[in-house]
């Protein structure tokens, strides 16, 4: 480290930055209360439906903790991701941002960034999955009966 290079991120402003982060993914998942498994298909807009709205979520964190650690960026999305895949797969994204944050000589800048990014994709994401149009109703099976005896 140069006399110029900022200090690293110290315990304090790294619990704050934790802090936010679980705040941000309480706030997501209360979105998700009461979601049901035909609310996670309920399409957004533009094609988008909320598993893969959650799905992206994924790809976006993970590309940004790959890019704070100078990695190359890759940033794919499953074809047909459902939901408890996707559940996963966010909190597989958010174990490597928290260890991404107690790494050693982290920027408190970079920290920042990383953590500010993440929160407002998870609060643009909690809004669109608690404004959702109501789920298509399923298809009504008709019921057969057996001819009168």
């Amino acid at each position: 480290m140069t006399s110029t290079d900022p200090p690293p991120l110290d315990d304090a402003e790294r619990a704050r930055l934790r802090a936010r982060l679980e705040a941000s993914r309480a706030a997501l998942l209360a979105a998700l209360e009461g979601v049901t498994e035909r609310d996670f298909t309920t399409n957004l807009g533009d094609g988008v439906t909320v598993v893969r709205l959650l799905a992206g979520l994924v790809a976006e964190e993970q590309a940004d903790v790959a890019r704070l650690r100078g990695e190359m960026v890759t940033v794919a999305t499953p074809e047909r991701p459902l939901p408890p895949q996707v559940v996963h797969g966010l909190a597989g994204a958010r174990y490597q941002t928290l260890r991404a944050l107690d790494a050693a000589g982290l920027a408190p800048e970079a920290a920042r960034a990383l953590v500010a990014g993440i929160e407002t994709r998870e609060q643009a994401a909690a809004e669109r999955i608690r404004a959702r149009p109501p789920a298509t109703p399923p298809p009504v099976i008709p019921v057969i009966q057996p001819p009168p005896a």
